[in-house]
């Protein structure tokens, strides 16, 4: 035992010794004589694809000298900063670029519709957690956290923190930070008095030292890590103690009197206000200038209804193989522009990166201007098309009576015609498909064509069943003969004009009146919540590591941001009964699998059997009706933006968009 301390101090002295003298140099050639890169790692090999711990890299031999970015010398000459040495862990986390090391410098321009609508693309640029998920969409690697330890009964797991890491403030990144989110915000009744469990059943944190915090669950949870690191990419499970204690009344007693003083009805609110799990909304207000992170980008200027601004965070804790301090890009800019405007912008060449948003339909004008917009168009695997889910708990009696109704959703996906949408909408790329996740190991051929045949006469006696039957102008009532009508109300992030257009024609075609109104994502997710809505379309298509993380994705309501159904089941649920509305048997079932899915380890034989019979519940209960699968999505890339992944294998919200593919080494060369 004596011998092995010895040498774990002994170890412990070089490995800080090396820290410690590695010099901070500007721009100095020598920065590039040596730069192992994904493609040509040369003796720069860790246990994760990409990524070398600082201990690999000396086992190896590796020579490093640290260096950052100019944009912070004056602060740092002034004496406003510290050297870059010192603001870096003690073992910073060492990223192999994907062809290069590259150089400081440029603003990356990005586009989302509003703030808070289609920034997810933007804001996977500069985000981070405890861990991330690998550029093969299924490895689980280190990131914030540099290890991690489960417990047998997966109840509990311990993470490995980086000594030294600071906030974008300088002020200690420790494990009370993880404490602090989990324990006093995640838990916290005034805060969140409905039951969350996307954390884990009755998640709690415990401070083990500095630099190791334990996090436990009620029932095991082997899925945490996945949900961190793909769907949970943007909700980052710490929280700088430091800045928020001070309005947790927890911490300050006076905190509900000083929000009133500030003009807020509680502490409550005041907090919610200044701090969001979502990080785009905690960046609405002034106060974002004052919150330290973790993120590659802090906010720079006071945001604004035309744009948000980000610059370079001088304590970054990454470094590329060739010891430069990251990110490489110093700003970035998000403008906010509708979907026609955002074309423009694109084929204007006024945009470095886009994967949220453009859609296969673009494709063809998108191609035509590569050359004046300085720009390629990837068509990258693993998009969709759009899906529809009729409310069936609709909060008016009379719609809900009709869309909760069996049959109504089995005539709408008879009355769909795929293999036009397919040629018309996607250049026939796609492949008709009923409405489900992505690349599941327990989904068969048979699922995917289930009720798909393009059938009027089924959809039509269907309807004729129902007692929906044809007015004089050809359109369906009431089984009372009053008129009946869908309002479908959409957004453009969600589905084109030309879609919504052609899907309405075929249910006018079986006798359904329709009237469309384009509305804001904002609207669409409000009405969503208050289920006033006809249709609802936004779910973003879990894959299946996306379900291993978050089986709440393919089971009522199916999207927290947006509920496409079941609301007041899902509270039901939650608050064994006493709370909402008892949903049908097979609900609850689906609410039971649930439970139970998320103690089963993924690819057991039980994992299997609870996923095929989710997957029969919905399909047979016609929850979600698909369009089209398999479909290319576009992605945008500018000719002076480089390391961008050469092969990327999705571009999706619940993969995180960009975060796979490390942003934060991505570098502009004109």
């Amino acid at each position: 035992m004596q011998i092995a301390q010895t040498r774990r101090i002994a170890r412990h002295r070089a490995m800080a010794l090396a820290v410690a003298t590695f010099i901070g140099t500007f721009g100095a050639a020598s920065v590039y004589a040596q730069c192992p890169t994904v493609t040509d790692p040369q003796n720069l090999n860790g246990a994760w694809a990409g990524q070398v711990e600082v201990e690999e890299a000396l086992a190896a031999d590796v020579k490093l000298s640290y260096s950052e970015n100019p944009l912070f010398a004056d602060d740092v000459k002034a004496g406003k900063l510290p050297p870059v040495a010192e603001r870096l862990p003690e073992e910073p986390l060492i990223v192999l670029p994907y062809v290069e090391c590259g150089a400081y410098g440029g603003t990356l321009n990005g586009l989302a519709r509003a703030p808070e609508s289609g920034t997810s693309d933007i804001l996977s640029w500069r985000q981070v957690s405890l861990v991330r998920i690998g550029d093969d969409l299924q490895t689980i690697v280190p990131n914030v956290a540099k290890a991690w330890t489960w417990a047998d009964d997966y109840k509990s797991v311990e993470f490995t923190l980086r000594k030294g890491h600071k906030w974008s403030d300088g002020q200690p990144f420790t494990a009370d930070d993880v404490v602090f989110f989990f324990n006093d915000i995640v838990a916290n009744k005034d805060i969140h008095p409905d039951v969350t469990t996307e954390w884990g059943v009755n998640a709690k944190a415990e401070k083990i030292d500095e630099t190791h915090v334990k996090v436990s669950f009620d029932e095991p949870f082997p899925g945490m890590l996945t949900y961190m690191a793909t769907s949970g990419s943007y909700f980052a499970p710490f929280a700088p103690k430091h800045h928020f204690e001070k309005y947790h009344l927890a911490y300050n007693p006076k905190a509900d009197e000083e929000a009133k003083a500030e003009g807020f009805e509680t502490w409550v609110k005041r907090f919610n206000t200044y701090y969001n799990v979502w990080k785009d909304a905690e960046t609405l207000t002034p106060h974002a200038l004052t919150v330290p992170t973790l993120e590659s980008h802090i906010i720079e200027v006071d945001p604004d209804t035309q744009r948000r601004m980000f610059k370079a965070n001088p304590y970054y804790f990454k470094v590329d193989s060739a010891g430069q301090q990251l990110p490489y890009i110093d700003h970035h800019l998000e403008r906010f522009l509708n979907s026609d405007l955002q074309t423009l912008a694109i084929l204007n060449g006024e945009v470095d990166y886009k994967a949220q948003g453009p859609s296969l339909p673009e494709y063809p004008t998108l191609k035509e201007g590569e050359a004046k917009g300085k720009y390629e168009v990837r068509l990258v695997p693993g998009s969709f098309g759009p899906t529809l889910s009729f409310n069936i708990t609709h909060n008016n009696p009379k719609l809900r009576a009709v869309y909760s109704d069996l049959r109504f959703r089995q005539a709408i996906s008879h009355a769909i015609n795929r293999d036009e949408i397919n040629e018309v909408m996607y250049f026939e790329l796609g492949k008709p498909s009923q409405g489900l996740p992505a690349q599941l190991s327990f989904v068969t051929e048979a699922d995917h064509n289930y009720m798909i045949e393009y059938n009027v006469d089924k959809a039509n006696a269907l309807l004729d069943e129902m007692g929906l039957k044809r007015g004089s102008d050809g359109m369906r009532t009431y089984p009372d003969g009053s008129p009946f009508t869908i309002l479908w109300e959409y957004s453009t992030q969600m589905a084109l004009p030309e879609f919504v257009k052609l899907v309405s024609d075929y249910f006018k075609a079986v006798g359904l009146n329709v009237n469309v109104k384009e509305l804001t994502s904002a609207a669409t997710r409000e009405n969503a919540k208050a289920e006033t809505s006809d249709i609802n379309m936004e779910w973003d298509i879990p894959f299946e590591p996306t379900l291993v993380a978050d089986i709440n994705l393919y089971t009522p309501y199916y999207s927290e941001i947006s509920p496409l159904f079941g609301v007041k089941w899902r509270q039901w649920s939650e608050s064994n009964g006493t709370e909402g509305e008892e949903p049908p048997a097979w609900a609850k079932r689906m609410f039971e699998i649930a439970r139970e899915w998320k103690t089963v380890v993924p690819g057991s034989e039980r994992y299997m059997e609870l996923g095929k019979e989710l997957v029969k519940l919905n399909l047979e209960n016609m929850t979600i009706i698909g369009t089209i699968g398999e479909v290319p999505k576009p992605v945008i890339v500018s000719k002076r933006l480089h390391n961008v992944m050469p092969e990327m294998n999705t571009a999706h919200f619940n993969f995180g968009y960009s975060y796979a593919y490390r942003a934060d080494q991505w570098f502009i060369k004109e």
